[in-house]
Formats: C-alpha cells, structure tokens, sequence
C-alpha cells in the first residue's frame, strides 16, 4: 500500500512545486511590467517639469507685460523707453511664445474645420501664419527705416524692433482666437489697435520734429498696412485653392 501511494504523493509535491515556482514567475514578470513604465514615466515626468515650470513662469511674465501693453499704452513705452532689448530677447521673451500659440490655435481650428479633419491643409494654415508674421515683422522694422532714411532722418534699428514688435501683440492675440475660432473673424478689426500702440512708441523712439510727428507715422503705418494687406491677400489665396 505505502508503495502504490508513494508514486501519488511524489506527483502531488511535484505538481505542487511547479505551481508554486509558476506564479512566482508570474508575479515577477507582472512586477516588471508594472514597474517599467512606472519607472519611464518618473524619468519622463522629471524631464518636464523644469520644462513647465520654465514655460509657465514665461508665459506670466508676458501676459503681465501685454496686460500693461494693450490696457495702457501711454504708460507701458514711457516705461519701455530706455530698456534695452535685443531682438534675440524679443524673439525669445514674446514673439515666439505668442507666435506658438497662434500656430496651435491655427492649426487646430483648420484641422477640425477641414473636411477629412486633413493635417496637411491645417499645416500649410499654420505655415501662412509663420510666414505672415515673419513678413510683417521684418517689413515693418526694415521697411520703416528705410522709410525713415528716404525722410531724412536715422533711427536706431533696436527702437525700430522694439516698436514693431510689440506692436504685434494685438494682431497675434486676435489671431490666436480667430484661429481656433475662424467664425469670429469680425475680430479681426481689433488688431488694428496695434497701430495704436505703434503710434504712441513712435511718440517715444522715432526721431522725428514734434509738429510733424504724428503726420509721418501715419505715412508709415499706412505703407505697412498695405504691404502686410497684399501678402496676406496673397497667402490665402493661395491656400484657398487647396481647401
């Protein structure tokens, strides 16, 4: 009897054994794959948080100066007057910032408003975007000094960046919302209070006589506008034929 059972109590603790060494196996392959991406995620997520914090104090920083900006001019270039600003500082410190937000604004409201939901129609949107901006940006500071030598007179081009610049700031917020949102495009008559804030920095940066002053930076506002009107004219066009 002891031998006929002994076989039976052999297979038992053998079977028994390779369950136990089973879900060992098991659970350890589990904790690896649970702990993997844990582990991915931890290194990811350290990755990007001096990223965000970096973002978000940027992005206060510059909504607190266009708050000052767009609120009251008058008061933001009399402060603004003698800081000195590179236009690599302009670039970094508010253009950029503003133009990525235009551009995710931009192409999100193409992409959701194009047929087949196409990226590539939202893309070439965002790209007239960046090409608009770049164009009016360096119409406006090159152009206006040549305007300003034909004049005969000489401005520093750091004022002139200065003042293009942050001039911009309402055309850029009008188009963030008209993107993501393009049935408020009867906002866009707002952005010409960018040439309100071009006007009073030109008060302060431009080296023109007082009792002529304002009569020749309207001369200079309107030969932007019509410039900036053609390439935006065209642009469009352009891409209308491909919507």
């Amino acid at each position: 009897m002891a031998k006929t059972t002994q076989p039976v109590v052999n297979l038992l603790i053998f079977k028994q054994i390779e369950r136990l060494v089973r879900n060992e196996y098991r659970n350890k392959v589990l904790t690896v794959s649970i702990e993997y991406p844990n582990t991915n995620f931890l290194k990811l997520n350290v990755f990007l948080r001096p990223v965000m914090e970096k973002l978000k104090t940027l992005y206060s920083t510059i909504y607190a100066l266009v708050q000052g900006l767009i609120l009251n001019p008058r008061g933001f270039w009399r402060s603004h007057v003698d800081t000195r600003e590179s236009q690599d500082d302009l670039f970094k410190n508010l253009l950029f910032p503003l133009l990525a937000v235009v551009c995710m604004a931009v192409f999100f409201g193409e992409f959701f408003r194009s047929e087949y939901f196409r990226i590539w129609v939202a893309a070439l949107w965002t790209l007239r975007e960046i090409a608009l901006f770049a164009s009016l940006y360096f119409v406006g500071v090159y152009g206006t000094n040549e305007i300003i030598k034909y004049l005969g007179f000489e401005a520093k081009i750091e004022n002139l960046q200065k003042l293009v610049a942050y001039s911009l700031v309402p055309f850029m917020l009008i188009s963030a919302v008209t993107g993501l949102f393009p049935f408020f495009y009867f906002l866009d008559i707002f952005g010409i209070y960018g040439f309100y804030i071009f006007l009073m920095g030109g008060r302060k940066l431009l080296p023109f006589p007082r009792d002529k002053r304002d009569n020749l930076i309207l001369k200079i506002i309107a030969a932007n506008w019509i410039v900036f009107g053609l390439i935006s004219f065209t642009l469009a066009k352009l891409l209308m034929t491909l919507d």
